[in-house]
């Protein structure tokens, strides 16, 4: 696939990531307005993160990394037969094994609240209890969303595969709507909402579920290990699976260490990576996503140099975006936060907290995007114990630079930015240890024009911020008690406007297809 090909793809998979993004957005407004940053909150967040690790360890990741790439091969060899009797028996495996684990979770939530969430209080760990078991059977529901999306993005269809993830988050929202005036408190809405919770998951596979059927033909699940590429895509997941179980248990430990921090912790980190994540899943996500399928075919057909060509250019376009989005979160997160989030519960104060974890989540934002990338890259190879290594090693960091910075701030509001700053530093030791195995195995990933590039990105970037930092001195002078909503929208868009001009005279040519202007050509 060509590099406009692929820029397509990932604008594809963009489109429905940000409209996916920006209902969830809306989700996130009206659950703050609703909640703040309260012990509701806190144990809404501590039980989702509990269910949700199982659909990260089976899902999306899972399935993108052991059965995209070997169902993608199927279907360039034009072998539908053997594609469907794979993706039937995928689908069986992944029905018995998250039908097990959901019974699972559901008698041993009150064991996973006290191990996860020991510095709750009583009445947060029982609620906390109570709405693991109420959303614990979305992880069966969300696995299969992820067969879903395996099975639309290796025919090529990004849009819906990303788009009808929307649906989950508009039954959440239409709760919000409806039951928060209603409810007589947060813990009450709270368990409505874990409802419409799972509720949105049912409804978002029956909207994904017409595509698929056409694509792949009758769901006829089998448990048939004969059927070809089923054994080898199991010998790939349990590293895949090992791998995202080492995330798991490092978000796990975040979610120990917020529960002992002042009240509104867990949400507060909530609300920061829902904001920090937008840019990641846009653009690297989007990119990483486009690329696999291709990827896969190609990495056994193609020179190596042209698996090499695909992750340089995915990950330029890649960082033209993420880098601008950290400065901006870092120097101007306050308004982002304040946007999305200050009103009814949320107030002042809880902007401010939030947009201390943002900040210290945005100094990962380049590794967390690129990891992706990079990752996909060894997927397609058929490399699954490289990433493995990287992440262990990258939580065991996380995790000691969490404990060092939250712990002896724990009687402050801001200690949660500790954990998240943990999070950035260890993904930086990931994305070290990627880049350098696929250094050696394709030689070179950065070349002397890419970090040209690179600094013209950042210096874009600055150039912004610069110019972001003069309108606010001009807000809050002149409008020193405006709600970030008047104030925020033009200091936001004048820092966006500055970095594609700059980054276009720069001789940019992402910022050249924004602004529909010619690349200019800057001397080397």
């Amino acid at each position: 696939m060509s590099e406009a090909g692929g820029g397509r793809s990932a604008f594809v998979v963009g489109a429905g990531i940000l409209i996916s993004r920006v209902v969830g957005l809306l989700r996130q407004t009206a659950f703050a307005y609703y909640f703040g940053a309260g012990p509701a909150a806190d144990a809404y967040g501590a039980a989702f993160k509990i269910p949700n690790a199982v659909r990260n360890l089976l899902g999306e990741g899972t399935l993108s990394a052991a059965f995209v790439p070997i169902y993608s091969r199927l279907l360039s060899r034009e072998d539908p037969r053997a594609a469907r009797a794979l993706s039937n028996a995928v689908l069986g495996l992944l029905l018995v094994a998250t039908s097990i684990l959901t019974l699972l979770g559901i008698v041993a939530a009150p064991i996973l609240t006290s191990l996860l969430a020991a510095g709750f209080d009583e009445a947060t760990r029982e609620l906390t209890t109570r709405l693991t078991r109420v959303m614990f059977p979305m992880t069966g529901l969300m696995v299969l969303s992820g067969w879903c999306l395996g099975i639309q993005n290796s025919h090529r269809r990004f849009f819906w595969s990303y788009a009808s993830a929307a649906i989950w988050s508009l039954a959440q929202i239409a709760l919000l709507l409806i039951g928060g005036p209603r409810a007589p408190d947060t813990a009450t809405l709270s368990y409505w909402l874990a409802w419409a919770t799972l509720g949105g998951a049912l409804l978002q596979i029956a909207a994904q579920a017409p595509e698929v059927v056409r694509l792949a033909g009758p769901l006829r699940p089998t448990l048939d290990r004969a059927a070809e590429g089923v054994m080898p895509m199991l010998r790939n997941v349990l590293p895949v699976v090992t791998a995202l179980g080492v995330v798991q248990i490092s978000s796990f430990v975040d979610l120990y260490i917020a529960s002992f921090l002042p009240s509104g912790a867990v949400a507060s980190l909530g609300y920061a990576n829902t904001l920090a994540l937008l840019p990641v899943s846009l653009f690297g996500v989007s990119v990483a996503a486009a690329a696999l399928p291709d990827l896969s075919r190609d990495s056994g057909a193609m020179a190596m140099d042209a698996l090499l060509e695909k992750v340089r250019s995915g990950w330029q376009r890649i960082l033209f975006y993420i880098i601008p989005s950290a400065v901006a979160f870092i120097v101007l997160g306050d308004y982002c936060v304040g946007i999305l989030y200050r009103a009814g519960r949320f107030g002042l104060d809880e902007q401010t907290s939030v947009h201390w974890v943002l900040a210290a989540y945005s100094i990962g934002l380049v590794s967390f995007g690129s990891v992706k990338l990079l990752g996909s890259a060894y997927y397609a190879l058929q490399d699954y114990r490289t990433p493995l290594r990287a992440s262990l090693t990258s939580i065991v960091v996380s995790v000691i630079v969490s404990v060092g910075v939250a712990v002896p701030l724990r009687s402050y509001s801001v200690a949660a930015a500790g954990i998240a700053l943990g999070s950035a530093v260890g993904s930086y030791v990931n994305l070290v240890m990627l880049a350098r195995g696929l250094h050696r195995r394709l030689g070179a990933l950065y070349t002397a024009s890419m970090w040209r590039g690179t600094l013209r990105i950042v210096l874009a970037a600055l150039a912004a911020a610069v110019v972001g930092s003069v309108l606010r001195y001009a807000q809050v002078r002149w409008l020193p008690t405006a709600h970030p909503r008047l104030v925020g929208i033009p200091v936001l868009a004048g820092f966006g406007v500055t970095y594609l001009l700059v980054a276009w005279v720069m001789g940019s040519a992402e910022a050249a297809r924004w602004l529909r202007r010619p690349v200019r050509t800057v001397g080397k």
